[in-house]
Order: structure tokens, then sequence, then C-alpha cells
């Protein structure tokens, strides 16, 4: 009987540290979808797709940030839409001074900019 208890405590006790060895185990992240945890197949894009894909996206997030509807966004629009790059520039980015930035105007500053680096 006295045997039984000591093999029981000892069970218990080996509980715990069976479970900080589990614990150890690396696991996939849950937040991370399932497609974006395995590695792409396909090659990645780079050139002018890759070029189309940052403008594109660049355009949508102008365009959101457009709440009025202009075609241009003030500083204060940069900077509620997440825009920081934008607001953070504005100023040199408004080469005319009007307040307000179109995309072309945005792009020039892009391109300028990488061309200086």
């Amino acid at each position: 009987m006295k045997t039984a208890r000591i093999a029981a405590w000892l069970a218990l006790l080996a509980l715990p540290a069976q479970a900080a060895d589990e614990s150890m185990i690396p696991r996939a992240d849950p937040w991370v979808p399932p497609a974006a945890r395995r590695p792409s197949l396909l090659p990645p894009t780079e050139g002018a797709a890759l070029q189309a894909q940052v403008n594109a996206k660049l355009l949508q997030r102008f365009a959101a940030a457009d709440t009025a509807g202009y075609g241009s966004i003030t500083a204060a629009q940069a900077q509620r839409a997440g825009l920081g790059f934008v607001s953070q520039h504005f100023e040199r980015i408004d080469t005319q001074r009007t307040g307000s930035v179109t995309f072309q105007e945005l792009r020039r500053f892009l391109e300028n900019s990488a061309a200086h680096r």
C-alpha cells in the first residue's frame, strides 16, 4: 500500500515536468493563416510586376485617404489614414504649396527620393 502511494505521488510530481516539456515544443502561430505558414511555391514577385503591385497598393491607400474625393489629400487626411511617410514629408511633397498633394505628386516625390539614394 505504501509503495502504491509513493508511486502515485511520484506520478503527480512528474506531471508538471512533463507539461513543461510539452510547452517547450514549438507550435505554429494560431494567428497566422495556414497559407502563410508554408513557403510559397511561386517565385517572389520582382521587377515591373512588383512595382505594379506597390503602385496599386499605394493608390488604394491614397484613394481611401481622399475622403473628400478631390483627387488629393491634406496632411491631416494622410495622418488619419495611417500614411505616416506622407504626413512626415508632406511639406516636401507639396511643392506647389497648395495644402494638398495629388497621387502624381506623391509618386514624383518617391521616384526622386529613390533616384537620390
